[in-house]
């Protein structure tokens, strides 16, 4: 399987690299520079409109839309909303990444007044957050996942039906990152092992990957889930890499982004770790 999923995720950067999508981006000043640069490094072309008498018009010539709530605003807040309902309306592939809600409930809300609106291709957000749109309890402060929120497998039996509800639910693949990140579609639960803790180490890495997700999204003939998957693992490994030829978060920087453009079929199906979860053993 890791073979062959790998072989996958190389197809998947080639046809990005062919086709350079336009990803259009409306996220948080803290991440928006580095978000822009790593659809770049993916082959995506990045635009990062925000203003709401343009964004209307902006998605409509974009092949996906990434909304992110980090340090959220009312002139942000208006134009995702925008955004969203012309995405929706033009069949855009949308992300929706749900920073925050467990620590705002402005941000809560606003997400719900989203998901009403209709849904995205993808929900995208850490254990605390999906925890906390799921209905369950919650430990983290901050736009961080809390400590006791981490997936085990003393707590899947509560988290997983949560979520394939989640799934189900609003219609979308839900991407819950962590130590072991999940992608759940349909009855489809794969957990991922890639990353390293260097990730933690500079700002932004969660909105980046939320950014890559919509970059692998434009290519999700096949599978919506399978792409949101090539991005996580991508995103992973190129940590992995990063972080073996990085003395410090600085040099980690630049040396995560080397390896997420030079990334190769081998090294991807050299360092996969994927396994998968069945559903019926959680219902």
């Amino acid at each position: 399987m890791l073979r062959k999923t790998a072989a996958k995720i190389a197809v998947l950067g080639e046809q990005i690299r062919q086709h350079r999508p336009l990803v259009h981006c409306i996220t948080n000043p803290i991440a928006i520079h580095d978000s822009a640069n790593i659809v770049l490094a993916a082959g995506g072309r990045p635009i990062m409109a925000e203003h709401p008498q343009e964004v209307e018009e902006i998605v409509r010539t974009a092949q996906v839309l990434v909304l992110n709530l980090g340090n959220i605003t009312d002139v942000r807040m208006s134009s995702m909303k925008k955004a969203f309902q012309e995405a929706l309306k033009n069949r855009v592939p949308t992300v929706l990444d749900l920073v925050g809600i467990q620590c705002s409930s402005l941000r809560l809300h606003y997400a719900k007044e989203l998901l009403e609106i209709g849904s995205p291709t993808v929900l995208k957000g850490n254990m605390s957050e999906m925890r906390k749109l799921a209905g369950l309890s919650t430990y983290g402060t901050g736009v961080d996942a809390g400590e006791r929120d981490r997936f085990s497998e003393e707590n899947e039996k509560e988290i997983l039906p949560a979520f394939y509800r989640l799934s189900e639910e609003y219609r979308s693949v839900l991407l819950v990152t962590g130590q072991e990140d999940l992608i759940i579609e349909g009855p489809h639960c794969y957990c991922l092992a890639n990353g390293d803790a260097m990730l933690g180490t500079i700002t932004g890495t969660g909105c980046m990957l939320g950014a890559l997700c919509g970059t692998y999204l434009t290519e999700a003939a096949e599978s919506r889930g399978q792409a949101v998957l090539a991005a996580a693992a991508v995103m992973g490994i190129a940590g992995e890499l990063g972080a073996e030829n990085s003395r410090g978060p600085g040099s980690f920087q630049i040396a995560f982004l080397d390896a997420l453009y030079n990334l190769q079929e081998e090294e991807i199906r050299n360092r996969l770790r994927l396994r998968e979860k069945i559903k019926q053993n959680f219902e």
